[in-house]
């Protein structure tokens, strides 16, 4: 025993390469011992000692190696936002579809892996409800009503994923402050808390991508919104969006029926139903006008204080693309780096 802890002692005062696991457990318990001496270990510790040591021992002598993976990871981080942002730019199109192919296919894939069947549970439910909808977007021709529907079952979603985001955020500030001891501060309660946060982000995000597919297929098939000038003649009482007729304004005015759809004026003075120009601009995340291309200012949907947290919350999925979408490819892409390189 005596010489195994002097043996031990000197490997560790080296910085030998001699791997922990090589050595029975008799000897393991020395050499921990060596590294604390006075205390008593635990298996566990000794178990954690062993597993720190045996990856000190694989890494000696690296640290020129450590140091280049160290740049080499810096320097991808920093060319990160500008690069994604000049992709998005230029090239659109590949932009969107790794973005969306990311989103739907990455957390699946760990979920599967790992066996969360609650999850893929409710992605498959989901996936199954908007390959209906997109089915619907992708028809030619296009069904008058399908616009209509697509953006009230996208705007639906939009609601519940933010409502489940709230709920969320209250379970978690619960749990923060312990307000129900041995409730909020058990391992469950915290668990379910987390969860809930990110299913609603996490659906959220993929419906508002979802739904740019279907606005970019409907807006080709409706002949609007693809080009600098319009390809179809616009009647000054037709929404171009779904293609229905505009009665608001006059069945309001003249017999003050309050069961009218509403209707929203854009800067550029085209008219269109309330709830397809919200779901075009909010929902569908497009910033133009779905006719003449003008800028329009989001602004003027913030009618109500709960319509500027939704905004706001559109913003935030925006935020949080990068930890759920770009960070596995980021890091998948830095791998592959590292193994060009000989670097592990």
């Amino acid at each position: 025993m005596e010489s195994a802890t002097q043996s031990a002692s000197a490997t560790s005062a080296v910085g030998a390469t001699i791997d922990p696991r090589t050595m029975n457990l008799e000897q393991q318990y020395a050499f921990a011992a060596s590294l604390h001496p006075g205390r008593s270990l635990s298996p566990e510790e000794v178990r954690f000692i062993i597993n720190r040591e045996t990856f000190k021992s694989q890494h000696y002598g690296h640290e020129g190696k450590h140091l280049m993976m160290f740049l080499i990871l810096i320097c991808v981080l920093a060319m990160l936002p500008n690069t994604v942002t000049f992709w998005r730019r230029r090239h659109p199109n590949s932009y969107r579809l790794v973005s969306i192919l990311s989103i739907c296919l990455v957390p699946p894939y760990f979920a599967v892996s790992n066996g969360y069947h609650r999850f893929m549970g409710l992605w498959t439910a989901y996936a199954a409800a908007n390959s209906y909808i997109m089915y619907l977007a992708t028809r030619s021709p296009l069904n008058p009503r399908t616009p209509r529907r697509v953006y009230q079952w996208f705007a639906f979603i939009n609601k519940a994923s933010y409502a489940v985001f709230v709920l969320g955020i209250v379970l978690f500030a619960l749990c923060f402050f312990n307000v129900a001891p041995g409730l909020t501060d058990s391992e469950r309660y915290v668990e379910a808390s987390m969860l809930t946060v990110f299913y609603g982000l996490y659906f959220g995000l993929m419906s508002r991508d979802l739904v740019t597919l279907c606005t970019d297929k409907m807006a080709a098939t409706l002949g609007y919104a693809r080009s600098d000038l319009p390809t179809k003649y616009l009647p000054q009482d037709v929404c171009c969006i779904c293609g229905g007729e505009l009665l608001g304004d006059k069945a309001h005015g003249a017999s003050g029926d309050d069961l009218v759809e509403p209707t929203h004026r854009l800067g550029c003075g085209h008219v269109f139903h309330a709830c397809c120009i919200r779901g075009w601009c909010v929902v569908g995340k497009k910033d133009v006008c779905p006719y003449c291309r003008e800028k329009v200012d989001l602004e003027t949907f913030k009618q109500n204080p709960w319509d500027k947290q939704e905004l706001f919350y559109v913003a935030a999925l925006e935020y949080m693309r990068f930890f759920i979408s770009w960070q596995p490819l980021t890091l998948l892409f830095l791998t592959a780096i590292f193994w060009v390189l000989g670097l592990s």
